[in-house]
Formats: structure tokens, sequence, C-alpha cells
């Protein structure tokens, strides 16, 4: 009997939405399998990824779809792919149970947020999504889209960075395809961003990413990053030039590319045949994001996700990155660091606080810039800065002269020397900085 599939839409959005997707599939072949078009709840405040992942359970049962290993196709856009994943780790994963998915397609998913997870929350947000139900937007679900969330970055840690991750083609054939072109007309124009499809950014939605620890302790200490152990293997990861975050999932309109592409992906049966699968998305990811772009919507970002803590494990809410070109003189360090200025003002074209809790911070970077900027061999670092807590409370990185640093610089190539740099995708940066405290705090007088 054919594998059902079973199709799970975004935030706000419903299942007929993706009637024209199923119909595809039936015309291309799938006339016998079993489609589910699943509806669940985000626009009310207290419903959580969490709640919706465990309702999918109870949807399942219902339907008598079977969760044995591989027993049935997942396909998901947008935030559907944070509620999947949720569900595939609660339910199976961290309960040691088989994954009951064989084929996972992600199109356009919310892997590490939105730029519309913050707006959402707005007025403007409750008056365009929550006139039809009281003025909610789904203010749990918001949370975990904004960038930098403590929740994507942890869902992250459980099935990516964890003991053990379905993310591998001998359990689970991964997939996830995104656009590169903004909506560029109409109400949506005003969301538009470079580096993204309107909704999400082309580094979010890949789920491939990289996790790094650095502990700041000040003065000439080099910090030395210590690189999270990823259990997950390399996903498939393709970006088209024509597709928004609307058109991903509608494969009979414009060019065949995209249906072409999920057929192929919903029809690998062997890890071969997904190798191959995957090395078609790199090819058609080489051509959307060249080397040189002739327009800036097909430059290659990276996003970087902080978050910062003292080493009494406290957050640190006001801190600045900084970025810089390392003095080769005594001298130059009284000169005007133009390398800074342009790091700052052309390459870190975005900087997110996560509005619940500012130690988590989404920044995006524009490579193909940074590569060009640096082509001449600048030595760039890396370091931080914290505003004290008072008089008698502060941090050994509180000011540029005394915070320690660590290179940061691209090969010729341009390759990262360090790991810190990840085209088209997410680096999970889990900073520790020394509390420290003034001698008045603490004194002892012998008697």
């Amino acid at each position: 009997m054919p594998k059902p599939v079973v199709i799970l839409h975004g935030y706000s959005d419903e299942s007929k939405s993706f009637r024209p997707l199923a119909d595809f599939l039936k015309a291309q072949g799938f006339k016998t399998v079993p489609l589910y078009l699943g509806d669940y709840i985000s626009l009310e405040d207290n419903v959580t990824i969490a709640d919706i992942a465990k309702a999918f359970v109870r949807a399942l049962a219902d339907k008598n779809i079977s969760t044995d290993a591989a027993s049935f196709d997942l396909i998901v856009h947008s935030t559907g792919a944070l509620v999947a994943r949720e569900w595939l780790t609660r339910f199976f994963l961290e309960e040691g149970e088989r994954c009951p998915v064989d084929h996972f397609l992600m199109l356009a998913p919310a892997n590490f947020g939105s730029p519309l997870g913050s707006v959402g929350k707005t007025m403007f947000g409750r008056i365009v999504k929550g006139w039809k139900t009281g003025f909610q937007s789904g203010t749990q679900v918001l949370n975990a889209l904004e960038l930098a969330s403590p929740y994507t970055y942890e869902l992250a840690r459980r099935d990516l960075f964890g003991a053990k991750s379905f993310y591998d083609p001998k359990v689970c054939k991964a997939a996830v395809l995104v656009g590169s072109k903004p909506y560029q007309s109409g109400f949506r124009q005003l969301v538009d961003r470079n580096g993204g499809d309107g909704t999400v950014f082309v580094s979010t939605a890949n789920l491939n990413a990289a996790g790094m620890s650095l502990r700041f302790r000040g003065g000439t200490d080099v910090p030395k990053p210590q690189r999270w152990e990823c259990a997950a293997k390399p996903i498939a990861f393709g970006v088209f030039s024509d597709r928004d975050h609307g058109s991903i999932v509608q494969p009979a309109a414009g060019s065949e590319n995209l249906g072409r592409l999920i057929v192929n992906f919903l029809s690998t049966d062997s890890v071969p045949a997904y190798s191959q699968f995957a090395a078609q998305c790199d090819q058609l990811t080489a051509a959307t994001l060249p080397e040189a772009p002739t327009d800036d919507i097909f430059h290659t970002y990276q996003h970087l996700v902080t978050r910062v803590r003292d080493d009494l494990g406290f957050p640190v809410l006001d801190y600045f990155l900084e970025f810089y070109e390392k003095p080769t003189t005594a001298r130059d360090r009284f000169k005007a660091d133009e390398l800074m200025v342009q790091i700052h003002t052309e390459i870190l074209e975005s900087v997110h606080p996560y509005k619940p809790d500012e130690s988590y911070r989404s920044f995006l970077f524009d490579l193909t810039d940074l590569k060009k900027l640096l082509s001449e061999g600048a030595r760039l670092m890396f370091s931080l800065s914290a505003a004290p807590l008072g008089d008698l409370v502060g941090f050994a990185s509180g000011a540029p002269s005394d915070a320690s640093e660590i290179e940061i610089g691209l090969q010729p190539d341009g390759t990262s020397t360090s790991g810190f740099w990840r085209p088209n995708q997410s680096l999970l940066l889990d900073i520790t900085i020394e509390r420290t405290q003034d001698p008045k705090v603490f004194k002892l007088t012998r008697y």
C-alpha cells in the first residue's frame, strides 16, 4: 500500500491553500497515495508549538495513520516545520522511538525564525491577523517564530546537536527548498528583505547549522571556540531564484524546476538516490546565489544567533558585538577603523534582540560583500563589550580596551578560518563572559 502524504500549513494559514499542491501530486502519479491536509490553530494567544505538536499526535490516530518506522511522508510549509520538528523530537526521538517519517520535505521553513515573528505581535499584526479572533494573533507561536527565540535555539540543540538525530538519509530523508525572491509588490512588500523570500531568510530556512561556545575572560586571554558536535547528517538544501514564500508551494505555476524537484525527492528510495537529489539542490543553489551576483537579492547571507550569559549563569541583556581590523602597530589603535565602520554599516544588515529576553540576538551578515571587503587580506577580529550593572557589579568584557578577542577572517577562496562564517546557514553562538565584583562587595578584616 502506498505511504500516506501529510501536508501541514504555516502560521495563520489553512489547509485549503494547499489543495493545489495536493492536486499537483495526484497529477504526477500520486493518485493512489492517501493525501491528508492538516489544519491547526495558530492565532490563539495561549496555544504553543508544543500544544500543536501534541494535538497532531491525536489527529494522526483519529485517521488511523500509522506512526511505525518510515510509515508516511510529511510536507510542511513555514511554521509547519517547527510543528513537525517538535512532534518528531518530543514524541519519537526523545522517547527512543523510531522515526515515523520517510520523506520530510520543508518548503520555506521557519527553522530559525522569521522577521515577521515580531511584527505579528504588534498592533499592526493584531489588526491584520487578529480581527477574526478577538484581536489575538498567536502570541506563543509568534514568540517561537521571532528571530533569535530561545525556542528555535533549544529545538536545534535537541534535534540537531543532541546525542542523536533523525536527520540521516538512512533514517529520514529530509530536504529544504526555499526561494530567494522577495514579494516585491503589494502589501507584503513592506516586509521584504534581501536574502529572503519575503517571510523567511534563506539562511534561517536552512536546517544545516553550526553551534559554537566561546568564553571571554578579558585581558589578553584568547577564547578557544568549542564547536558543538552535530548528530544530524547534511540535509539537502535548494534555493530557487524565482520563488517567494507563497509560490514555493505552487509547483504547477511558474517554472517546472520546483515540481520536478519535489517529485524527485518523494521518489528517492535509497541513500545513493538521496545523494543525487542533494547534488541537484547544490547545483540549483549555486546557480541562484553565484559568486558574483548581478542583483542584491541574490547575495549570500549568514544568520548568527548569540546567547550571552555571565559565568554565574545570569543572562547579559546589554552587550555589543564588535567586528574590527586587527591593529598591526601600536599607532594603529588610535586610527579610525574603516573596516569596523564598513562591517557595522554595510555588512551587518540586521540586528534583532529577542524582545522577551535580549540576551538572545539575531544578526544577518552579507557574506558576498564581506568577501570583497576582506579580499586584500585584512585581519577581521571579533570581541564583545557589556555594560556594567552598576558601581559594584560589572563584566571583564566591559570596554573595548579590556575585552579579549578572536580572529574570524576569510581565506582567499571565501572559506572561514575559524568556522565562524557559514554561507546560507545559521550559527548558534553561546557566549560566556566573566562577571566581576568591586572589592567592596566582600572584605575580610583581621581581628
